[in-house]
Formats: C-alpha cells, sequence, structure tokens
C-alpha cells in the first residue's frame, strides 16, 4: 500500500516534469475535504484543448492507491522514479 507521503513525494516528481515539458500536469489539492483532483494532458496544456485525463479522490486508502497509480503510470521517466524510491 502506497501512503499519502509517498504519493506527494510523486505530485512533486511530476511538477519537476512538468517544468520540464509542456506543462501537462494541473494539480488542486483541497484540504478542507482531503481530496486531490489531478488532469493529465499527455501532449501539453493549450488554450483550447479538451478531454485531459482526470481523477479527484478523496485521500483515503482506496483513493491514495487510484491517485499514486494514475500518476505513476503516466510520468515520462518511470525508470528513474521507482529507483528513487
Amino acid at each position: 500500500m502506497k501512503t499519502v507521503k509517498e504519493l506527494f513525494e510523486l505530485v512533486a516528481q511530476a511538477t519537476e516534469e512538468n517544468s520540464q515539458d509542456f506543462q501537462t500536469w494541473f494539480f488542486n489539492f483541497s484540504g478542507h475535504i482531503n481530496t486531490l483532483s489531478v488532469e493529465f494532458y499527455f501532449s501539453g496544456w493549450e488554450m483550447d484543448k479538451k478531454h485531459p485525463k482526470k481523477i479527484e479522490q478523496e485521500l483515503t486508502e482506496e483513493g491514495t492507491q487510484a491517485l499514486y497509480w494514475f500518476i505513476k503510470t503516466r510520468l515520462r521517466n518511470v525508470n528513474t522514479i521507482i529507483e528513487n524510491i
């Protein structure tokens, strides 16, 4: 089971990746309801681009797993990330 700490470490890696490409990741943490939503644009964000891959989950055990694997499977440099975890 992945923890919330591991999830946010992965969010940090995705954020770093985001600064190197076309702004593919968008995150919104709502602390008052303990929810994280993630949008992923495969080829980068553009003004009128629609249909990103999206997920929104409460940070329960199940939600944390879903968010973690949603992000991990879409990172560009997954092998490097696996070595660092």
